[in-house]
């Protein structure tokens, strides 16, 4: 009996439908492409449980007759491609022709679509990839597809599912890039009854990206990029170097021809051109990149868009000429961008800092008495009260502070005769920054060396969680409510997490409430938050739950994560050596003090042994 068989036609739709479709976004992904290679100006999005029970998508494109239609059902149906060499030179989104099909065996599936040239709509009806009925209906001109039970029959895949609220993020991203590439079109997202998403037809993109990304888009810190020769062009929006690097991680955005893609060559391309400017901020030595938008157009005979099922990932024929297009012209922008701010910054102080006509030793004393940096008090000089830590290995077990004669009292002046100096803690310790970032210590075996901002951020993380679990959350009044506008970006996500978890949020210290919309306004905060910045840490720490909860689907974990990460002191933050002494004596008394809540080590020790390897002391 031969052991090579043909696989049936149903077999062969769910193989190519476990290829394509890996969750609901993948559904609305090619049934949003089709809408858009329709002609469609208008793309309605319509979701239930984040897609994974009802998925509809209503366009008013070119429509089909009943013949195309039912052809689409067909593996490899498509109208995008007549030859082999039209494989080469792609400038639709849909043209595989598998989407249809694949789609259609694993749900229950209806098509309702109407032509110019035709009187009546047609309906079909699919049931896991079988024909069920085919009928006249009316309708307008465009296509309405409706997807119920997806994967009902594939209960395996299923089960890999996340929850409805990750599974409806992964729509909100996607019809977020469609959005940002196609501004005439008019995009709405339905999710269970709700309209999250409305974006009416703009005639510029950068009409679009104020109303995804917020009014502030353009105002903050963005350098438009503008370039073209005879093969490519590139334009778009990159990240200054004038903000600090707190949200860095917002948005990262390619499109080629259309089309949102990851590429290796253009992310590397991008990180080559920052390199000289950003190599002096720690951020990026893990090889993070500031925030972009990039549109590429090139021919298309010169882009196999043919690689991979989903489409997601593009072969330049040319990659070296891409790389050094898009390198050199960022590193231009960027280089016009530090001269420009040096620049101006030099002219104001050359223009206001003091008068022209002035001697050298007046320029002097004026710069000595108007310009000397204010002495930082001392803080030997507070009285503070230390825990002890946890490790008696660490720190001497001796009393806090003792009493140390400083000479004999014969040896003493008698004006100073039985004085004593008051030896403390920091002084037993004798903490030290390293780069305001690291704090070193000698313990009884060696060095203990400590990243101070993963440290604090470890302490407040579990502190916070006590709080959730009961214990009251130590507060400030804020003097005037602050009213934050969550950007349209997060607001639609956001604005249910805060509602479905006010009770846990008001826990941590937080006293908010809704205003209007997406707008909150906030009258008292966590203690710890003492760098408020008018309300834009708070947007800082939804941004980073927003991504925190994606990963865990644990809003208690998650909150807490996020406002610890944006609590705790930032590298670069000088300390004193009781704050020093304060934070190693906390941090030995979290329940795990060897890393940050993120799972990424917070300290090490080196031994006597290891330095006198270093210097060869001992083999």
């Amino acid at each position: 009996m031969s052991r090579i068989r043909i696989l049936s036609e149903e077999v062969a739709n769910r193989i190519a439908a476990g290829e394509v479709i890996e969750r609901p976004a993948s559904v609305v992904k090619e049934l949003v492409e089709n809408s858009i290679d329709s002609g469609a100006t208008s793309i309605t999005v319509n979701v239930q449980n984040g897609g994974k029970s009802f998925i509809q998508v209503i366009d008013n494109g070119i429509g089909m007759s009943e013949d195309d239609a039912l052809t689409s059902f067909e593996r490899h149906a498509t109208s995008k491609i007549r030859t082999v060499t039209d494989i080469f030179s792609i400038s639709s989104l849909g043209f595989r022709g598998e989407a249809l099909p694949s789609i259609a065996s694993i749900s229950k599936m209806s098509l309702i679509t109407k032509n110019t040239e035709s009187v009546m709509a047609t309906e079909i009806l699919f049931e896991s990839g079988k024909l069920k009925n085919v009928t006249k209906t009316s309708a307008n001109k465009g296509t309405t597809i409706t997807i119920e039970k997806l994967f009902w029959n594939i209960p395996a895949r299923k089960k890999f599912l996340k929850s409805d609220q990750v599974e409806y993020k992964h729509i909100l991203k996607y019809i977020h890039y469609q959005a940002i590439i196609y501004p005439k079109i008019h995009f709405r997202l339905i999710s269970n009854g709700k309209i999250k998403l409305n974006y009416p037809i703009v005639e510029e993109q950068d009409q679009r990206l104020l109303a995804i990304f917020g009014s502030e888009f353009l105002k903050n810190d963005m350098i438009e990029i503008s370039a073209s020769d005879a093969v490519i062009s590139v334009k778009g929006y990159i990240k200054g170097l004038e903000e600090t690097p707190e949200g860095f991680n917002d948005f990262r955005y390619l499109f080629v021809n259309g089309r949102f893609i990851f590429d290796k060559i253009v992310t590397h391309s991008i990180k080559a051109a920052y390199e000289p400017f950003i190599r002096k901020s720690r951020i990026y030595s893990q090889g993070k990149i500031p925030p972009y938008i990039l549109f590429i157009k090139m021919n298309p005979n010169l882009i196999d868009f043919n690689v991979h099922p989903t489409k997601k990932e593009i072969r330049f024929r040319d990659s070296q000429l891409v790389h050094n297009f898009i390198k050199s012209t960022l590193s231009r922008n960027l280089l016009d961008y530090e001269e420009n701010k040096y620049l101006k910054v030099k002219t104001k102080f050359h223009d206001n800092s003091m008068p022209q006509q002035i001697t050298n030793n007046e320029a002097r004393i004026f710069t000595e008495r108007e310009y000397q940096q204010p002495q930082t008090p001392k803080f030997s000089s507070y009285k503070k009260e230390f825990s002890e830590t946890f490790q008696p290995d660490l720190f001497s077990t001796k009393k806090k502070t003792q009493l140390i004669k400083e000479e004999s009292p014969e040896n003493k002046p008698s004006s100073l005769r039985n004085t004593i100096s008051l030896k403390s803690e920091e002084d037993l310790i004798n903490p030290w920054q390293l780069h305001q970032s690291y704090i070193f210590t000698q313990v009884e075996d060696g060095l203990l060396v400590i990243d101070q901002h993963a440290a604090h951020e470890r302490i407040l993380y579990e502190k916070i969680l006590h709080r959730i679990h009961g214990v009251p959350a130590p507060t400030q009044k804020l003097l005037f409510p602050i009213v934050v506008d969550i950007p349209p970006i997060i607001s639609e996500t956001i604005s249910d997490l805060i509602s479905e978890n006010i009770e846990t949020i008001q826990k941590i210290g937080f006293s908010i409430k809704t205003f209007s919309g997406s707008s909150i306004v906030i009258d008292e905060i966590p203690a710890e938050l003492e760098d408020w910045d008018g309300g834009e840490v708070f947007i800082e720490i939804l941004k980073q739950l927003e991504t925190e909860f994606q990963e865990t689907e644990d809003f208690r974990d998650s909150i807490s994560k996020s406002v610890s990460c944006k609590a705790a002191i930032k590298a670069g933050t000088k300390l004193g050596k009781k704050e020093m002494l304060a934070l190693i004596n906390d941090l030995f008394a979290c329940e795990v003090p060897y890393f940050c809540p993120h799972g990424r080590p917070l300290v090490f020790k080196m031994t006597l042994n290891e330095f006198e390897k270093k210097f060869k002391r001992i083999m």
